[in-house]
């Protein structure tokens, strides 16, 4: 047998391709281009960084010290008082005041007009027709321009958290709605004259909301409490107002915005008149065409 050749002189054997590249990679785990870059960065920064540094922080201290007096001189700029705005406020106020007590003066000889009217009409049918004095007296009651006076019940709501809620609890408010469900119900229990605050009611009266504020003909009510006062027999309204949804509504107001509510029945409330009425009506636009034309 012959033994096996041997390999030629000068040649040897080169380790497998793979073996090579997973020596290259646990020796070597980082590209030689990316240690370059990253010897260079260092030498840099060894070199110039400790010169720029003190640089930056200065430039940076000096940057907040200008960009705080600015702010500083804004804001006191704009919490300072102008004098075109506070004057103009002034008399804004002054013009509010004025006519405040213009419309109460209005207010006042009106009701005293009123009265001296109603009294010459008594004077004068007390004598010549009875029935008509009574039944105008009658209409006045039903109709709210007379004042009244008589058992009841009164009706009280007050803003969740007593009237201190913020701007953002606009939920914990009494609102137009809440008295509204208040004075149908009463009206439907058997009221016979009905207030909110004061401000008798009438057929043509309006309970609404103006932002936060609750107008009864326009009228705002001051709260945080509104008190509606209903004359009428008290225990046939206490009934019916228990059978009514009402009182299970002023639960759930209680219960989740926190808007407190009672009901108590009185022996004696006196509501007050709401003067006298503007009727308007309507007329149909042929008769006027036709009044008109020749």
């Amino acid at each position: 047998m012959t033994p096996p050749s041997a390999p030629p002189a000068g040649k040897r054997r080169r380790p497998d391709e793979s073996m090579t590249l997973l020596i290259e990679v646990m020796e070597r785990p980082l590209d030689p281009g990316y240690a370059e870059a990253a010897q260079r960065r260092r030498e840099a920064a060894a070199v110039g960084g400790t010169a720029r540094r003190p640089v930056t922080r200065v430039v940076l201290v000096v940057l907040a010290v200008l960009l705080g007096l600015t702010t500083a001189v804004a804001a006191r700029q704009l919490r300072a008082p102008q004098p075109a705005v506070s004057e103009a406020r002034a008399v804004l106020e002054q013009q509010i005041t004025e006519r405040n007590a213009e419309v109460a003066g209005l207010q006042d000889d009106s009701e005293r007009l009123s009265a001296e009217i109603a009294d010459l009409q008594r004077t004068a049918l007390a004598t010549q027709d009875p029935q008509i004095l009574e039944s105008i007296r009658l209409d006045e009651a039903v109709n709210g321009t007379a004042p009244v006076a008589g058992p009841g019940l009164v009706v009280s709501l007050t803003d969740g958290g007593g009237g201190l809620s913020g701007d953002g609890e606009g939920d914990a408010r009494v609102r137009d709605t809440d008295l509204q469900a208040v004075v149908h119900a009463l009206w439907a229990a058997g009221a016979e004259a009905v207030s909110v605050d004061d401000q008798r009611l009438t057929m043509t009266s309006a309970v609404r909301n103006a932002g936060d504020a609750v107008l009864v003909d326009l009228v705002p009510l001051s709260g945080p409490t509104y008190v509606v006062r209903a004359v009428g027999d008290p225990d046939a309204m206490q009934t019916a107002w228990a059978r009514s949804e009402v009182p299970t509504y002023l639960q759930v107001l209680g219960s989740q915005y926190g808007i407190s509510s009672s009901v108590v029945a009185q022996s004696g409330l006196e509501l007050p008149g709401a003067g006298a009425q503007t009727l308007r009506y309507a007329q149909p636009v042929g008769s006027e065409a036709g009044s008109a034309s020749p």
